[in-house]
């Protein structure tokens, strides 16, 4: 090397057998489930996400609060009238709700009732009723409207007009 000339460093893809040879072990352990004896449905780093491709319940079951009005219609109740605006804490606080018993969950319900009073959307509401419901999952998909296959009321509270 001359003093004019800078040193050059060497890295492992100048030498393209081991750059091949790095490639070929990658390879082989990508897909080394692919020739494994054990059932593995999902699993790293080969997966069909099982999660979409494995059988689902037919029943879907939802603890939800809705406001129920004189003509039969039932209106789901917003986070936001829970206490949160986001939607998983909705859920936990209606499935604490639920497991805390008819206290809790009349409790709730009442809370529930003083926030919707007035409210636009939910002009004319009677009650707010805390339940569990479970929906035939395809049929609800089809139709929102379907009646539920189960319903257990955990509270039920009637909504006053706000003074």
């Amino acid at each position: 090397m001359t003093e004019t000339e800078t040193p050059t460093r060497s890295h492992y893809t100048d030498r393209k057998v081991v750059a091949y040879g790095l490639f070929f072990v990658s390879a082989v352990a990508v897909a080394s489930p692919m020739f494994s004896s054990l059932d593995r449905r999902d699993d790293f780093p080969l997966s069909p996400y099982g999660m979409f491709s494995e059988n689902k319940d037919e029943l879907t079951t939802i603890t939800q609060a809705v406001a129920t009005f004189e003509q039969g219609a039932d209106r789901p109740i917003a986070p936001r009238y829970l206490g949160t605006d986001e939607v998983l804490q909705a859920r936990a606080t209606l499935d604490n709700a639920r497991n805390g018993g008819r206290k809790t969950s009349t409790a709730l319900c009442e809370k529930i009732a003083e926030r919707i009073a007035g409210e636009g959307a939910f002009a004319g509401a009677r009650r707010v009723e805390i339940r569990t419901v479970t929906y035939e999952s395809v049929a609800y998909f089809k139709d929102p409207n379907v009646a539920p296959k189960s319903k257990k009321v955990h509270a039920r509270c009637d909504v006053k007009g706000k003074p």
